[in-house]
């Protein structure tokens, strides 16, 4: 039987959990201080209601006020237990239920003691809330057998017959069992209903942190997204402008007009490039939900050539099959990697043509971009990258599972960048190359 607060009985539910009243010492005496005078108050109503109505008379062996002066000590020290309630409860029960067998042997007034069993009941609320169901349990079944047992032995030593004092034990001891069940049963509920919150709130926590993750991540995927965006787009009119740039140093310093002509393009060109990077910027600072413009794919092929054309590159387009149907997230990796291979060939291959080949398959895309070598360009005239650009056109056709490659033409001088990534999704293959 557990008669000790070892640390192994504790049940994972914290006094503030149950009440923030009596989690605290100053709120706890406050709840004590009430209890004892409802006690004594209790007690203290037979003998006082009787004398008010001169309908009494003291036969007891000791006097009145001895009497009167030792329950309101007991109340006193009945009702002081329950400070131990949160630390050791199981003392504090068996510790009120002494308290109320002394008084019902010492001062011989039960009658006037039944309300004291309701603050065995408090402890024994307390127990639950703060132990595992098997020592409330034990100690519930102990203090109720101690107290049958003191009250069939108080009947027999006051000269009750046998069978008086039995139906005296069984009376008083029901009276005393009912509440001190009824206070460990209604612990025990408080305890579960704690537990279930505390298993929820937690349940809440992980959730709204694994939601401030997602946020995160989402917001570096976007970053991401915008980083790249001023690659692919602000990138390519940058280089249109460099090549612009290129061409107006060779020419004569006397043909006014074609120099004027130049100028403006290249004006326009450092427009484009700052309304792309007003775009990024603006992408950073928008609210969650606004509306993003669409990013352009394969049907904006022509577009994308006549923009390099317009620049003095020769430019070659063969498109072997409609490309409206190409799935989205393809059709827009398809049209990047044109891009960023046009760029790279007007920043490292200036004055070369470029060949273009798209050929669309019932499974797969296939999407190549081919210069010969161009003019010679100084190794201190390249522009320097921001490393995402055949890097991260790579991984984004590795996430379609595809392919990506980019080198040396097998077919003589120059350069060929390839994409070839699947238009219908193979669950069976996509599962194995996941495995």
């Amino acid at each position: 039987m557990p008669t000790s607060d070892d640390e192994q009985d504790r049940e994972p539910v914290d006094a503030p959990e149950f009440t923030r009243l009596l989690s605290r010492p100053r709120s706890m005496l406050v709840f004590v201080a009430i209890v004892f005078v409802v006690t004594t108050v209790q007690a203290m109503a037979n003998p006082f209601g009787a004398i008010i109505t001169d309908d009494y008379t003291w036969d007891y062996r000791l006097p009145l006020a001895v009497v009167v002066a030792v329950v309101i000590a007991g109340c006193a020290a009945q009702s002081a237990l329950l400070l131990l309630s949160a630390r050791a409860p199981v003392v504090a029960v068996l510790g009120t239920t002494v308290c109320y067998l002394g008084l019902i042997v010492g001062v011989d007034v039960p009658r006037w003691l039944t309300g004291m069993a309701l603050v065995v009941a408090v402890a024994a609320f307390f127990l639950a809330v703060h132990r595992r169901a098997l020592p409330t349990i034990a100690t519930t079944a102990m203090a109720i057998a101690l107290a049958c047992a003191v009250m069939f032995s108080y009947a027999v030593g006051a000269g009750l017959p046998l069978r008086a004092a039995w139906g005296y034990t069984l009376a008083d001891g029901l009276a005393f069992a009912a509440p001190v069940i009824g206070g460990a049963a209604l612990g025990a509920w408080w305890a579960g209903r704690m537990r279930r919150l505390r298993r929820a709130s937690a349940q809440v926590a992980a959730a709204a942190r694994e939601h401030e993750a997602e946020v995160e991540r989402a917001k570096a995927l976007e970053r991401a997204r915008i980083a790249q965006e001023l690659h692919d787009v602000a990138g390519q009119h940058l280089a249109g402008l460099l090549s612009l740039a290129d061409a107006a140093v060779e020419i004569e310093l006397l043909d006014a007009a074609q120099a004027a002509s130049l100028i403006e393009e290249m004006r326009a060109e450092g427009r484009f490039a700052s309304a792309s990077l007003y775009a990024a910027l603006r992408d950073l600072r928008a609210e969650s939900g606004s509306h993003a413009e669409p990013t352009r794919d394969l049907r904006a092929l022509d577009d994308l050539v006549a923009y390099w054309t317009d620049r003095g590159m020769r430019v070659v387009l063969r498109v072997h099959a409609p490309v409206d149907d190409v799935p989205a997230m393809v059709s827009t990796t398809a049209y990047r990697v044109v891009q960023e291979a046009l760029t790279n060939i007007c920043k490292h291959a200036a004055g070369s043509e470029a060949a273009i080949d798209v050929r669309v398959g019932p499974r797969t895309i296939r999407v190549s971009v081919g210069n010969a070598p161009g003019r010679s360009v100084a190794t201190g005239d390249h522009p320097r990258g921001l490393g995402w650009g055949l890097t991260g056109l790579a991984e984004r056709v590795e996430l379609l599972h595809g392919t990506f490659q980019a080198g040396p033409s097998p077919y003589g001088d120059g350069w060929l960048v390839v994409m070839e990534a699947p238009v219908s999704i193979d669950e069976g293959a996509v599962r194995a190359q996941r495995a």
